[in-house]
């Protein structure tokens, strides 16, 4: 999964998601459903900074590991 972050001028990050070769405003539930078949994340940083980069970076390993947990875990 790759995602594309870029930072308005208004100081909002905003994060779209790649699905196949298209660009899409972020969805949680594409996000959740990419990392289900591979949990993967590359990232385009465009103009964020090293200090948002690194929070970001904390954010996306959580997830992973949230996804690799609920997916090790039975449904009964």
């Amino acid at each position: 999964m790759k995602l594309y972050f870029k930072k308005t001028e208004s100081g909002d990050i905003q994060v779209q998601i790649e699905k196949g070769t298209v660009l899409n405003d972020f969805d949680y539930v594409e996000m959740l459903s990419q990392l289900m078949q591979e949990n993967t994340i590359v990232c385009d940083w465009g103009n964020l900074d090293e200090q948002e980069k690194s929070k970001m970076n904390e954010l996306l390993d959580k997830i992973k590991v949230a996804v690799t947990t609920g997916m090790e875990k039975s449904l009964e």
